[in-house]
């Protein structure tokens, strides 16, 4: 991933030149781009990227595929921002906000002049959406939980060892959502992450988790293989998984495996409220209530019982 600011270490620049008349502030050797063994923290999410360094062709579309990961992480930026955070000169990031734009991924706001994702990026990602059915099977479910039972609901998959968000709605309660679809976060802290856990086996989330202890997001993360596996079994158990203020203080999170045809989890759907005067009744209700709705979910897959 190429999240601003998170790449570690390099200094590769992969030219030489700087655009004449031009100060944005990128001095030699503080570039921040490195293609072998980089270390990237995106939107709550920790992976590890190990890369071989490959011809300038190979790095240009990998360079190419950063920006548009930069620009679906920040919104809008301008050419000198991009080029701060991929660690290049000013004239490279500008080629390839050039080469983006003209196949339609990115294109100008008309009032700031800075770029933003493009119409071709949207189609590409909606036809990741359309085929693997999930928006239609989820869309209902998550407006419910948000409109009707005030519930901000979530839908997410298991990719490259974080959970992704593909769908997020905002309930009128007074928790905001700032996890927009493609963004990641972690497996071990929240309910979505556990509730896809539990399809794996225990070697399986031990290597998917890595070495303990695991980063403390709140004084209430655990932090330890033996703790995320008594959850997981809890959650094959019962049928959905629980993160009390885990992930986020005075947030109390229920999620549950969405299944295909196949009885396979693909994807894990979550409910979050205010933990703040939660009863143990309003707890056992919204646990069934977010069980039921991905049970629903996975019944419009084609899932088994």
């Amino acid at each position: 991933m190429c999240a601003g600011g998170a790449f570690r270490g390099g200094g590769l620049r992969g030219d030489a030149g700087r655009d004449a008349g031009i100060d944005d502030g990128w001095r030699p050797g503080q570039g921040l781009y490195n293609s072998i063994a980089t270390r990237t923290s995106v939107a709550g999410g920790i992976r590890q990227m190990d890369e071989v360094r490959t011809g300038a062709g190979s790095q240009t579309v990998s360079r190419a595929l950063c920006v548009l990961e930069l620009l679906g992480q920040k919104g809008e930026m301008g050419v000198r921002d991009i080029a701060r955070n991929l660690g290049v000169a000013p004239s490279i990031a500008q080629r390839l906000v050039n080469a983006l734009a003209g196949a339609g991924f990115v294109e100008k706001t008309a009032e700031s002049s800075k770029w933003k994702i493009g119409y071709k990026a949207f189609q590409v990602g909606s036809a990741f959406l359309s085929n693997i059915d999930l928006n239609a099977a989820t869309s209902e479910e998550l407006y419910f939980l948000a409109n009707e039972k005030q519930v901000n609901s979530f839908v997410g998959v298991l990719r490259d060892r974080s959970v992704v968000y593909l769908a997020t709605v905002q309930s009128g309660g007074v928790i905001a959502i700032t996890n927009a679809p493609g963004s990641r976060t972690y497996l071990h802290s929240t309910a979505l992450g556990k509730a896809l856990l539990a399809a794996r086996t225990d070697d399986e989330i031990a290597r998917l988790l890595g070495p303990p202890p695991y980063k403390q997001l709140t004084k209430k993360t655990k932090r330890s293989l033996a703790a995320i596996l008594k959850d997981v079994k809890e959650c094959r158990r019962l049928g959905y998984s629980i993160s009390d203020e885990e992930n986020i203080e005075n947030v109390f999170a229920v999620g549950a495996p969405i299944r295909n045809a196949s009885g396979q989890t693909i994807a894990a759907l979550s409910g979050a409220v205010p933990r703040q005067k939660l009863s143990a009744k309003t707890i056992n209700e919204l646990c069934l209530m977010v069980r039921d709705a991905a049970a629903r979910a996975s019944r419009r897959l084609g899932a088994p019982g």
